[in-house]
């Protein structure tokens, strides 16, 4: 398979669990005080395995496709620059909003939701906006400047690195159940 079908993929599972974050999110804002310590620990476990597949797809990014392309574009890297500094922030968006969650589970504090709400709201938008940049703008270029062996250099390199979980290219499919 290209390998921009597979990263374009990833981004398509990351954003199912995040919207899936957001649903859980909603039931704690709807539900009562009996239900938000388990939902709180449902959003921290959904929370942290979100954390670690946009660990790992920005990983497999800037390893396999971003060195290639790159070199192709050596006169203009900035793009590619620019991608990885979002990828940090992401990540630290994600790592506060876990915190957030730890800390609402050990204050025992399901009322407070504004900053995590606040947290998630940005979290959302800077991920559905880096994933939309990430695909018109590299992946565009890459599509313009990796040759077919370029290509399945990436490939190469992404299969090298390991496949993500099945776990995580299905998690959009498979919400956990409140009961």
């Amino acid at each position: 398979m290209d390998p921009l079908t597979v990263l374009r993929n990833e981004h398509s599972s990351v954003l199912q669990e995040l919207y899936s974050i957001d649903r859980q999110f909603g039931l704690l804002e709807s539900s009562g005080t009996e239900k938000a310590p388990k939902i709180l620990v449902l959003l921290l476990d959904a929370s942290e395995r979100l954390a670690g597949d946009m660990s790992l797809h920005f990983q497999r990014e800037e390893k396999a496709l971003y060195p290639l392309l790159e070199k192709r574009m050596s006169d203009n890297t900035e793009p590619m620059m620019i991608m990885k500094q979002e990828h940090q922030r992401l990540l630290d968006g994600m790592k506060s909003f876990t915190s957030e969650v730890s800390r609402m589970i050990k204050e025992h504090d399901a009322v407070k939701t504004w900053a995590l709400s606040s947290t998630l709201q940005t979290l959302r938008s800077e991920l559905t906006d880096h994933i939309s940049r990430e695909e018109r703008v590299l992946f565009w270029l890459a599509e313009l400047h990796l040759s077919r062996g370029d290509r399945n250099k990436v490939s190469f390199e992404l299969a090298r690195m390991g496949k993500p979980s099945e776990a995580f290219l299905k998690q959009a499919k498979t919400p956990p159940a409140f009961s």
